[in-house]
């Protein structure tokens, strides 16, 4: 982060959401307007994973107001929003509000929406005597009504993905009008009942579906009208898997009629909405023109039937559709008859597919020599025979579009990610998007790889999560039951995890490194390179200058816990100085500045720059004179040494001479007293 961003100047007072009045929990005030109260659930309202509360309007008390409280494990699809906020259709329920709140329910922080109270109820709770068989006028009034909500969706980009007949209601208190019920509060089909998905989509996991297409919305409402004419459920009894399994076999509208029979008229709506091939599957256009009375060529047909059948496990299987899934079921099998010929035999003489049959030939000419990974191989071959079925990689079903929420989920259900890492260390995606002629890869699909081998700050696994879906909140466990989806609840959620004790040394973690990166792009890369040194005193100040930039620019004004956090992390800066005076000043000055919770004030004596200069002239200076002595006591030990050996030569020369002079007189004394003798 350049300098120039990390201004040291007191963050705007930033309004915050009213957090609920002391001694008054079961309630909550939303945007100054909305008193939520969570004492007064409508169970009947309840949908999607998220639980409703009776809301009161404080400028408006005559309106009827209820909201939908999230929950934190399959998150809402928050980037959707403000678009749907802003669309009134008189079929789409009306998005009033939103926003995140404390949720005493779960002592947590959720995202709630406000929505307008359909007053009539739920359709499914009269589901029999809403039977539209003998009522063509109000089946193509509810249909068309339906479609258009659709196609408005569309319009903005959203698909709704949770159009089925337990979430949609009546508008009005005479149960004439109706409308789709929420759309936001979770995973897109996570709680989609099997009759009202797709093939393709019904073999994905709930939690990899992806956004889809209009068409699958349109399917969606193929199901309901079939269920609102019929008057009972479809097939309810059914698993996914066998659900999944007569759709292969039967296709959709024969499954879901099941014994029941219907006019040409409706067959034809029906087989159109329910249509397995979703380039024939018709459109709101092809349905009004139709229910109107209007010549149209439309192709009604399903999946075509082959002339040779592909056995597989024991099983004849015909359509493309069904035999990449029954071979993506029985990959070992499925690699024996490739490597033998069959399933070339089949597509030339069952499919008459002579292009197909030359992209099987090129996968097994590059691929079919290694065997290490024969299920990779059978991957590979069913995105070439089937383009719109999930990606299948060991226990992963799921198209590319919802592998960022499979993430998010598994981490938050304490799942493995062995096998999300492996798929990323293939080019199955890769080969995915190769195939699609309608979708498109983001822009930086090819960065995968990169990011989940990069282990520093910034990247990894979680990179991938946020980078691909602007949906998912951070969930680093730092954040504890914290709603957060935007950078700056980050610093408001680390403030709350310090005040319950959960820390650990540093207020940071590669989850929200990565969030951050995404969110605030690459003017953090500094901060990032920082923090992957390995240098604890330089990780600490890259954190307080990007947290401390991060209060000035969205707030809040006062961060008392996080700044208290903050200081205990600064330790380590202060032992950066050599000046242990000054060390014992900061620790001082920290202890005076850091209850008022601003961080720049932090800042602002931690990272003195002069201060900084000065230390480390002080510390140079006193180095060269530390030297200097030292140099000098090694001087003077050297010439004490010499001192000592001179001595002890001229001492060793004295004691020589001396020896001699005392032979000599003893000689001449000895010879003296002989003469005398």
């Amino acid at each position: 982060m350049a300098e120039e961003d990390l201004e040291q100047t007191p963050p705007p007072e930033t309004p915050v959401e009213t957090p609920p009045a002391a001694g008054k929990e079961s309630i909550y005030i939303l945007k100054e307007r909305y008193t939520i109260d969570f004492s007064s659930p409508m169970v009947w309202l309840d949908t999607n994973g998220a639980k409703a509360y009776k809301v009161e309007d404080k400028i408006n008390d005559k309106r009827e107001l209820f909201a939908l409280v999230c929950n934190n494990v399959t998150s809402p699809r928050s980037s959707l929003l403000p678009y749907l906020k802003s669309i009134d259709h008189q079929s789409i329920m009306k998005l009033v509000e939103y926003g995140v709140i404390s949720y005493p329910v779960e002592n947590s922080r959720n995202m709630a929406l406000i929505y307008e109270t359909p007053l009539g109820g739920r359709v499914i709770d009269s589901a029999g005597a809403y039977c539209l068989k003998n009522q063509p006028e109000k089946f193509k009034t509810v249909l068309l009504s339906l479609l258009s909500a659709v196609e408005v969706l569309r319009s903005y980009g959203i698909t709704h993905r949770a159009i089925r007949a337990d979430n949609v209601y009546y508008r009005d208190e005479n149960r004439e009008h109706i409308v789709l019920g929420d759309c936001i509060a979770s995973f897109p089909a996570y709680h989609q009942p099997a009759a009202a998905e797709t093939i393709e989509s019904l073999m994905a996991q709930k939690d990899g579906r992806g956004n889809g297409s209009d068409k699958n919305d349109i399917y969606a409402v193929g199901a309901l009208m079939l269920q609102l004419y019929l008057g009972h459920g479809l097939l309810e009894e059914l698993t996914e898997t066998e659900m999944l399994r007569l759709k292969l076999k039967k296709g959709s509208y024969q499954t879901l009629l099941d014994a029941d029979k219907t006019s040409a008229y409706y067959a034809s709506i029906f087989r159109g909405l329910l249509n397995d091939i979703e380039e024939n599957r018709w459109t709101y256009t092809h349905t009004y023109s139709f229910v109107e009375g209007k010549q149209i060529n439309i192709t009604q047909s399903s999946v075509e039937r082959p002339k040779k059948a592909l056995t597989v496990n024991g099983e004849k299987v015909y359509n493309l559709t069904d035999v990449a899934y029954t071979l993506l079921q029985n990959p070992e099998e499925g690699y024996e008859q490739l490597k033998a010929g069959k399933i070339t035999d089949w597509i030339k003489n069952g499919l008459e597919n002579e292009k197909l049959n030359a992209q099987v030939d090129k996968l097994l000419h590059t691929n079919g020599e290694n065997t290490a990974n024969r299920e990779l191989l059978i991957s590979k071959l069913c995105i070439i025979l089937a383009p719109n079925l999930p990606i299948k990689y060991k226990n992963l079903w799921l198209f590319p579009g919802g592998i960022p929420k499979a993430i998010f989920h598994a981490v938050k259900s304490g799942e493995s990610l062995n096998s999300f890492y492996e798929l990323f260390n293939t080019d199955l995606i890769k080969a995915w998007y190769q195939e699609q002629t309608s979708v498109r890869a983001p822009a930086n699909a090819s960065e995968f790889k990169a990011y989940i081998s990069r282990k520093d700050m910034g990247y990894g696994i979680d990179r991938i999560m946020y980078d691909f879906d602007e949906d998912l909140p951070c969930i680093s466990p730092l954040l504890g039951d914290e709603f957060v989806n935007s950078a700056p609840r980050i610093l408001r959620a680390l403030d709350h995890t310090y005040a319950t004790g959960k820390v650990t040394s540093m207020p940071y973690d590669k989850n929200i490194m990565a969030y951050l990166r995404c969110k605030m792009g690459k003017k953090i890369d500094g901060i990032l390179t920082d923090l992957n040194t390995g240098r604890e005193a330089l990780q600490a100040s890259a954190i307080l200058r990007l947290y401390t930039d991060m209060q000035n620019k969205y707030g809040p004004a006062q961060l008392p816990n996080l700044a208290k956090w903050l200081v205990s992390a600064c330790m380590l800066i202060i032992k950066s100085y050599h000046n242990v005076k000054y060390q014992k000043y900061l620790e001082r000055e920290l202890l005076k500045v850091h209850k008022n919770g601003k961080l720049y004030e932090i800042t602002a004596i931690i990272e003195d720059e002069e201060a900084r200069q000065k230390d480390s002239i002080d510390y140079a200076n006193a180095l060269k004179n530390a030297n200097l002595m030292i140099s000098e006591k090694n001087n003077l030990v050297n010439n004490t040494a010499k001192w000592d050996e001179e001595a002890k030569s001229v001492a060793m020369r004295f004691a020589s001479v001396l020896a001699v002079l005392t032979m000599i007189t003893s000689f001449v004394l000895n010879l003296f007293f002989w003469i005398l003798k």
